[in-house]
């Protein structure tokens, strides 16, 4: 690809060709012990080096699979191939009854959806996908849900519009051991229609570590602002670290400006050549909350 650079110093352009290098798989997969149908897996394969928001084209007829099982010190991991389920791109009501190409679910989240793949807490899943001749595997582990004391919010205020507003205040105990992670999702009337944990509101950009905080009593103000009078779903999202600093990084690199910033390199749990993304384990505690 070149680029051509206009000097306003200098009398001709200066082409610069760039290697755009190989595409890459993009993998965005999660394993949650709450929402059943929230429990998928996208794989697609990047577009062009230079676009900063990741847009990628579905890769379909892929094989994938979750495979439950546990950590033992000293031991490592244990896989139980019996649990093994087998992700397919099927149609949910919650998407319109159509199918997605790219994303991958448990296809008893239609047929039985009381038995679909969930998450429990303590345990560790293996993700595996081939396609197009190529493996990529993932490990995550759910830690122990974080309880949510309570849900407050600010003081209303008006916004330009004249509606009246607040902003969601969450407070909770860091648990007493370092390595703790929580992400914070929520969604209100504005969000209830649409589907996927990147449609829920989030403060993404501030997710919380334990290192300064360990053990203590934790408050934290969301910039959202809210409208009063509505009712809405939180989830409280503990993860393990390197679910963490993957989406740390990820955020990071989406407001990033562009190719030609500092670059930021994304910290991926995903296993493989030419592969980018995370696995995400989401131990979850929710509540509600009326705005007033």
């Amino acid at each position: 690809m070149g680029i051509v650079l206009a000097l306003a110093a200098c009398e001709k352009d200066i082409d610069i060709s760039v290697d755009a290098g190989p595409p890459l798989v993009v993998v965005e997969g999660y394993i949650n012990n709450t929402l059943r149908s929230y429990n998928y897996v996208i794989v697609g394969k990047s577009l062009r080096y230079d676009q900063a928001d990741f847009a990628n084209t579905p890769i379909e007829g892929a094989n994938v699979t979750i495979t439950t099982g546990i950590y033992t010190a000293g031991t490592g991991f244990t896989w139980d191939n019996s649990s093994k389920v087998k992700l397919q791109e099927v149609k949910i009501p919650e998407l319109g009854s159509v199918k997605v190409p790219g994303v991958y679910f448990d296809p008893r989240i239609v047929s039985d959806s009381a038995h679909a793949l969930m998450g429990v807490p303590g345990k560790s899943y293996l993700l595996e996908i081939e396609a197009a001749g190529k493996k990529y595997t993932a490990i995550t582990t759910l830690p122990q849900p974080v309880r949510i004391d309570s849900l407050t919010n600010t003081a209303s205020f008006k916004d330009d519009s004249g509606t009246v507003r607040a902003r969601l205040m969450v407070h909770y105990k860091d648990p007493d051991t370092l390595g703790n992670a929580q992400l914070y999702y929520w969604k209100n009337v504005e969000s209830k229609s649409t589907f996927g944990w990147g449609a829920m509101y989030t403060d993404r950009y501030i997710p919380s570590t334990d290192d300064l905080i360990n053990g203590q009593a934790v408050h934290i103000t969301h910039s959202s602002r809210l409208p009063v009078g509505d009712t809405l779903q939180y989830f409280l999202v503990s993860v393990e670290r390197p679910v963490y600093d993957f989406w740390s990084s990820f955020n990071k690199a989406r407001i990033n400006g562009g190719p030609f910033t500092t670059p930021v390199s994304l910290k991926s749990n995903i296993q493989g050549d030419n592969v980018v993304g995370s696995f995400s384990g989401f131990s979850i505690r929710t509540a509600t909350h009326l705005m007033r």
